[in-house]
């Protein structure tokens, strides 16, 4: 093994000075994540209010639902960011968490270097409570976290960095660090790290039912076997079904389908 030296470590932010703890945050400095048990295993007593914080985790688990009441609170004061995201987020959804979609922005660029740049300006420009983070490169060096989080905290922003789970022993910059696993209904968190605090508390969050599909699995769905006749009384049924369901998607009246025939005779003459 290579020996190193003490201020070598220390240089090299492999090793902090107990004293230089803090005895606890602020309450001015963090807020409440919505989630009892969270904010009693959290030191700050909650969310940090700005610099960066690394969710650990695959994607699609559950991670945005555990962010929903803190990013729902602080997109009232100022508009949240979601940049390079995995998938398209669904306004109506967001909507009916209460973040409207005029306090949302959404940009895509093309490389990580685009990617890092936009990022640092929007943390640092004090515009956005919150910006969520997904990199094409997700294996960044220690100079590219730092100055994301430099950024986030001059901006007074709340920065979060989706990371894959394999990246959990990197050593970051950033002062929380959560690794997230799926559960059956619930999610499993573990803090990493934290600032202020001890780590390696592990809890389970039950998620709610309305989150899980609620359809029979595709086995149990009918299957038929022959194909209805084409014959001249089913065409014109359809086509008074499919005017039925038009209506009732622009909210118009519907016409019978001699109607639609006669129009349909009339338009071809």
């Amino acid at each position: 093994m290579k020996n190193h030296s003490l201020n070598q470590l220390l240089d090299e932010r492999k090793l902090w000075r107990g004293q230089q703890l803090r005895p606890r945050m602020a309450a001015s400095d963090s807020c409440c994540t919505g989630f009892k048990a969270l904010d009693a295993a959290l030191h700050s007593g909650g969310w940090p209010r700005s610099g960066s914080t690394e969710l650990l985790g695959e994607y699609g688990i559950g991670e945005l639902w555990l962010l929903m009441p803190t990013l729902r609170e602080r997109s009232a004061a100022r508009p949240i960011c979601w940049l390079n995201p995995p998938y398209l987020p669904y306004p109506p959804a967001l909507a009916q968490q209460g973040i409207a979609a005029n306090r949302q922005l959404l940009v895509r660029p093309k490389n990580v270097n685009d990617q890092l740049w936009a990022a640092e300006e929007l943390l640092r420009s004090g515009a956005y409570a919150a910006v969520l983070t997904w990199f094409a490169k997700t294996n960044l060096n220690d100079r590219q976290l730092r100055r994301l989080h430099i950024a986030a905290l001059e901006g007074e922003c709340w920065h979060l960095h989706f990371r894959p789970a394999a990246l959990a022993q990197q050593i970051s910059p950033a002062p929380l660090r959560l690794q997230l696993h799926t559960a059956k209904q619930a999610l499993d968190i573990q803090i990493m790290k934290q600032q202020g605090g001890h780590a390696g508390q592990q809890l389970q969050l039950a998620r709610p039912a309305a989150l899980y599909l609620q359809q029979s699995p595709a086995s149990n769905w009918p299957v038929y076997t022959t194909a209805p006749a084409s014959n001249l009384p089913v065409q014109r049924q359809l086509k008074g079904k499919i005017s039925l369901l038009n209506a009732s998607i622009l909210n118009t009246p519907a016409r019978p389908a001699k109607q639609l025939d006669s129009v349909s005779k009339e338009q071809a003459h």
